[in-house]
């Protein structure tokens, strides 16, 4: 009896994850297609639909579920547009962590965009990034700034690839600003994309101290691939917000440095 259960606990698992790679594919699924596809009955795959829900993947729609907005990378311009000002002393709380004539590298993202502003009059640094948009505007400034080289990727302006990740591995950083799209269902920072995710990870490993800046609204979504555990990073600076979901914030507290930026 107990090896029935086991077993069907399996199947169960693996259908849902099979469910939730279709979703990232094709975007919906009908839950007739599915219900004949694994031979279940409807009710089997709207209680996966259900499991799915609850877990940030899927969203249920007439007849099936569609991919959970949560899950899609939104383009950069409409990023960059949303809660500048929070993202701004977010940016400003991260300026006492960049040293005087120190190797900083600057990851893709729209908060990192705005810290990389804040150091338009510096002059002693060292920058390295992967983001076109950053480099370009880095080089109206007086520091040194190194662009990263691959394949470029339209949706955050990151570049990715061998090229990328073999030039990040011949580098000594002294602070590393790295990006995320969200937090939630993970045990640390997470990435929609897998080559952006894997560069990100040789960043964190070749980083003195790795920071990250990340506005309220990154605890109440999910994503696919987990960067690092929260114990690789340095810091994490976050904005005080009435949604703070407290699970995930005990958990930061308990393996990283926690800042406020209003603090």
């Amino acid at each position: 009896m107990q090896l029935v259960i086991h077993m069907t606990k399996k199947l169960s698992a693996q259908r849902r994850n099979e469910i939730a790679q279709r979703l990232f594919q094709n975007g919906n699924i009908h839950i007739a297609d599915l219900a004949k596809e694994y031979q279940v009955s409807t009710e089997t795959i709207r209680k996966d639909l259900i499991y799915l829900e609850q877990q940030g993947i899927a969203q249920k729609s007439y007849g099936g579920a569609i991919i959970s907005e949560g899950m899609l990378e939104r383009p950069f311009s409409q990023k960059e547009t949303e809660h500048v000002e929070i993202k701004t002393k977010l940016a400003q709380a991260a300026l006492p962590w960049i040293p005087k004539q120190g190797t900083i590298y600057i990851d893709s993202g729209s908060t990192n965009t705005i810290l990389a502003k804040q150091l338009m009059m510096r002059d002693d640094l060292i920058i390295i990034s992967n983001a076109i948009n950053i480099v370009a505007l880095l080089s109206h400034s007086q520091n040194q700034v190194f662009c990263i080289g691959g394949q470029l990727r339209n949706s955050s302006k990151a570049v990715i690839g061998f090229w990328a990740t073999d030039a990040i591995t011949q580098l000594r950083i002294d602070v590393a600003f790295i990006g995320t799209n969200c937090f939630e269902g993970f045990h640390g920072p997470s990435c929609t994309n897998y080559e952006e995710t894997q560069l990100k990870q040789l960043v964190v490993k070749q980083a003195q101290q790795t920071i990250i800046m990340a506005d309220h609204t990154k605890f109440h979504h999910t994503s696919q691939f987990q960067i690092c555990p929260w114990n690789d990073i340095t810091a994490l600076i976050t904005n005080h917000h009435e949604t703070e979901n407290k699970k995930i914030m005990a958990e930061i507290k308990a393996r990283t440095m926690l800042i406020y930026a209003e603090d």
